[in-house]
């Protein structure tokens, strides 16, 4: 049984979100953000995209996933924008911060579901 690059692409971004679920889970607890921990989920996040946007590069039909691309990018922004925010400036980042950013990588995973779904 051969793996397709959207599959692929969900494992790691299932991975990501796993991880950044204990992140989550440590933020609201009041926890320090480790920087393995972020690095990890980033990694997921970073290779999950990449393989993404392989696949919508070399997609000989116009049946790509641009919605769900967006939001990635739109969560991948967010992430870098936290990370600064916490980690170069050391400010106390506002609670909804990191909402914001798993609400945009759901709704990227959710699209990129339906996509594959409507897409066999």
């Amino acid at each position: 049984m051969e793996i397709h690059h959207l599959q692929l692409s969900l494992v790691f971004f299932g991975l990501a979100a796993l991880v950044g679920l204990y992140m989550l889970s440590r933020f609201y607890r009041g926890l320090q953000r480790r920087n393995g921990t972020m690095l990890l989920h980033g990694l997921f996040a970073a290779a999950a995209l990449g393989i993404l946007i392989y696949y919508s590069a070399f997609e000989s039909s116009n049946n790509v996933p641009f919605a769900s691309i967006v939001f990635f990018i739109i969560a991948v922004f967010g992430g870098l924008f936290m990370a600064v925010w916490d980690k170069v400036m050391s400010r106390k980042m506002p609670r909804y911060f990191p909402l914001v950013h798993a609400g945009a990588a759901v709704t990227g995973v959710v699209l990129l579901i339906v996509f594959m779904l409507n897409h066999p």
